[in-house]
């Protein structure tokens, strides 16, 4: 993103930000995150409470929101999703931004602080579930996963089909999705749980490890939920 012009305001904000943040590092944590292989372009390793504590210190506003997410900085970015105004945060925006996703951390980010709040949450996700790109599909159950009260029955129908289908995948983050998403959708009602169990009675038995973990998991949310 260009910015054409320069607000003093904005760029005080903005170092105040940077010199908390870089305040608040904690370079054993961040080093940490690198070993397990969650790589940003700068990290510095700050604990979601105290960037949540310094983001409090301003009020939400796009631009701001928009420069401190184009930093590419984890932090930076997690404070994004926290300062942007869910009223001027448009589809074209949420499709810039996942376009971006590579760490999970940040998508289960913008999801909760973002996303699950827009009024196009509902078909903001079921556009991503059913992209062929698969952070765009894992953004899309997450952010199902946090809005199940917003969806309508045809809408799970189409969750649950595509869920299905892409269950045999062996991306780690994408069959834990689809686990967390099929799961949450099982507190819907009984209705709904009866029938996601129904689905996945299809891939029960399989050797594929992404089915026995989102088999596992919706069983277990039903044994919790005491349900059926």
């Amino acid at each position: 993103m260009k910015y054409s012009l320069i607000d003093p305001l904005m760029e005080a904000q903005i170092a105040e930000i940077q010199l908390q943040i870089r305040l608040s590092m904690n370079g054993i944590v961040s080093e940490s995150m690198s070993g397990s292989g969650i790589i940003y372009k700068k990290n510095y390793g700050v604990s979601y409470p105290r960037i949540k504590e310094i983001a409090a210190r301003y009020s939400p506003g796009h631009e701001l929101s928009q420069r401190l997410w184009s930093m590419k900085i984890r932090e930076t970015m997690i404070m994004a999703t926290l300062l942007q105004p869910v009223e001027k945060f448009t589809a074209e925006n949420a499709q810039e931004w996942v376009s971006q996703f590579n760490q999970i951390e940040i998508v289960e980010q913008t999801c909760m602080n973002l996303f699950c709040k827009l009024s196009f949450a509902d078909s903001l996700s079921m556009k991503l579930i059913q992209s062929d790109n698969n952070w765009e599909r894992i953004t899309g159950f997450i952010l199902a996963a946090r809005i199940i009260n917003k969806l309508s029955r045809d809408q799970i129908n189409i969750i649950l089909l595509k869920a299905i289908e892409i269950s045999d995948t062996d991306d780690f983050h994408l069959y834990k999705a689809v686990g967390l998403c099929l799961s949450r959708l099982c507190r819907k009602d009984k209705e709904t749980a009866a029938l996601i169990l129904n689905e996945i009675e299809s891939i029960d038995q399989t050797a594929s490890v992404g089915q026995q973990y989102i088999s596992a998991e919706v069983k277990q949310e039903i044994l919790f939920l005491d349900i059926l």
